[in-house]
């Protein structure tokens, strides 16, 4: 762990306050990294989740699932993921992110992409079970994909690459400020995995 420091990339909240993403882009070396991506894909139960739009009830494109307290859940979307009893081995990176991070993480939404067509649209990670301002760590194996921000009044965009065992924390204020999303891309045939990690009270 730690092969590089961190980047700190400063992001603008309003014109009084400025944010910053931390990102170690190996964070992972990629030995551990193939591992992890490897039982990942074939260990996680992953769920096929549907959404309604314009009347019509679609898959959305990747999978998922989410983990922490199995008495608790997550809905966005109107998508109401029970939570499922953290493994061991994911229980062990949510906390060797917490000593890296200095942050509190004890929930993982975890997205599967199967390949360049699968994809997550704008939005911000904002839900009121979330907390005020909350932090976001978010783990990618597999797969590099561009993760692309959007500022909701300025229209200000930054595009991060996510390398194979990359390590980025969104700060206070940015779910608030910015939406993000992984676009889809043709010139992705390889999976991706990506934790993001939360924290609940």
């Amino acid at each position: 762990m730690d092969l590089f420091d961190s980047q700190l990339i400063p992001v603008r909240l309003t014109e009084e306050r400025l944010s910053q993403i931390a990102f170690w882009p190996n964070w992972l070396d990629g030995e551990r990294a193939d591992a992890l991506l490897s039982q990942a894909i074939s260990d996680i139960d992953w769920r096929r989740d549907v959404i309604r739009i314009a009347g019509k009830t679609i898959p959305i494109p990747r999978l998922q699932q989410w983990f922490g307290d199995p008495k608790t859940s997550y809905t966005y979307s109107n998508i109401r993921l029970q939570a499922v009893q953290f493994p061991n081995w994911i229980d062990k990176l949510r906390e060797q992110i917490e000593v890296e991070s200095g942050e509190r993480f004890n929930r993982a939404l975890v997205n599967y992409y199967r390949d360049g067509s699968d994809s997550v649209d704008w939005h911000a990670d904002d839900e009121a079970e979330l907390g005020y301002e909350p932090l976001v760590a978010s783990l990618s194996l597999g797969a590099e994909r561009a993760f692309q921000l959007r500022h909701n009044v300025t229209q200000e965009r930054l595009d991060i690459s996510l390398p194979h065992g990359s390590l980025l924390v969104m700060g206070a204020g940015i779910q608030t400020h910015w939406q993000h999303r992984i676009a889809k891309t043709k010139k992705v045939e390889q999976p991706r995995v990506n934790f993001t990690f939360r924290y609940m009270a």
